[in-house]
């Protein structure tokens, strides 16, 4: 009986500290939750971007290549960039929060999501890069799950830390943040599904290849001898306009002292049509032989491509020149690209290399991106005499 008297005695103090809180208390309690109630809003609208993750019957329907598995990696940066700009955000709030634990369990919150999101990274990875076996599904099945269990976990925390902010703060009223909202979709019958389609889903299966479209020098070859014609590329640029506006004043005097002179103005517009450009560059085709004009240097034209629906990183290109009869030295650049966008296409102009005239190179470029598979291109190249 004592006991309970006591406890009651200690609540009711409890409370009169809560609630005798200074003015200045408050408005300290005010600001740090302003501040972090647009932290708690980002966080909470991620979870939509989640269910459009789930939902393969948002993707757009559209012909050109990679657009879904495109708009699906988006969707997943979008969820992994957002979560960590959440704890970012939050950690640079210098407010004193109402209590350590509340802030705690906020931080808790966000940390847990991002985790989830990781874990789901991980699953989409597996099941998007490998062929379907019992294995493969195992194993995102058991990524999934536990991306699940961290989502609830956040969405539980998320109501403690409600419950831990003073009654003058409103924390009951505070906007719920739940992003288990169909717990059924993320039980193990709801994972198993979704990973299933998501292997059988062929737009958003990992395609990785990369082209090299043209292979060319400048100066220009002049020549390409074989039976076989050369593999192009051509790029348009499309036509444009110019106008050009102009104004002429003319003042004509007047007829006698008593009549002021007149003026008038004459406003002209040209417009010009610039025609479309276009540019052809090529693969010279196998056993065939690029003569190019009496040189002392060349410099290698080269297009490389990527044709997958996965982003190329890094694109690395190599090209090298080899004397094949003469007396010249070898020449060789390596040219970098940090990343190709699925569809993307880049033009790339080797440094200045030595050459003699009346001399015979073998032209080698390669193309390559880790986990890729290598392409290569030779050319035969004739410089004249």
């Amino acid at each position: 009986m004592l006991a309970l008297v006591a406890a009651l005695i200690v609540g009711e103090l409890i409370d009169s500290i809560v609630n005798s809180a200074t003015p200045a208390a408050r408005r300290a309690d005010s600001s740090w939750l302003a501040a972090v109630t647009p932290v708690v809003a980002s966080s909470t609208s991620l979870q939509s971007t989640l269910a459009e993750l789930r939902s393969l019957d948002n993707l757009p329907s559209c012909s050109s290549s990679g657009c879904q598995r495109t708009t699906f990696d988006v969707r997943l940066a979008d969820l992994q960039n957002g979560t960590a700009a959440d704890l970012a955000a939050l950690a640079a709030i210098r407010l004193e929060p109402p209590s350590a634990r509340a802030d705690q369990l906020l931080v808790e919150v966000l940390h847990d999501r991002s985790l989830a999101v990781d874990l789901i990274a991980q699953a989409v990875s597996v099941l998007l890069g490998s062929a379907s076996s019992h294995v493969t599904l195992a194993r995102a099945q058991g990524l999934l799950l536990a991306a699940r269990a961290q989502l609830a976990t956040s969405d539980r925390e998320f109501v403690q830390f409600t419950r831990r902010l003073p009654p003058h703060l409103g924390g009951a009223r505070l906007r719920s943040s739940v992003w288990l909202v169909d717990p059924k979709s993320w039980n193990r019958t709801g994972v198993t599904a979704w990973a299933e389609s998501l292997v059988a889903s062929v737009p958003l299966q990992s395609r990785a290849s990369i082209a090299l479209l043209a292979v060319s020098t400048d100066p220009p070859v002049l020549t390409i001898t074989g039976d076989h014609p050369a593999t192009t590329t051509t790029t348009t640029k499309a036509p444009a306009t110019t106008t050009t506006t102009s104004t002429t004043t003319t003042t004509i005097a007047g007829s006698s002292s008593t009549t002021s002179s007149t003026s008038t103005t004459t406003t002209t517009t040209t417009t010009t049509t610039i025609p479309a450009t276009t540019t052809t560059l090529q693969v010279p085709p196998a056993g065939s032989v690029s003569v190019l004009a009496p040189t002392s240097s060349l410099e290698i034209q080269v297009v490389v491509a990527n044709r997958g629906n996965v982003l190329a990183a890094p694109v690395t290109l190599v090209v090298s020149l080899n004397p094949r009869t003469g007396s010249g030295s070898p020449g060789s650049d390596t040219v970098r690209i940090a990343s190709l966008a699925p569809g993307a296409q880049r033009y790339v102009n080797s440094k200045e290399m030595k050459v003699l005239k009346g001399s015979s190179y073998l032209l080698t470029v390669t193309a390559s991106v880790p986990g890729w598979r290598t392409v290569r291109e030779t050319v035969v190249l004739s410089v004249a005499s």
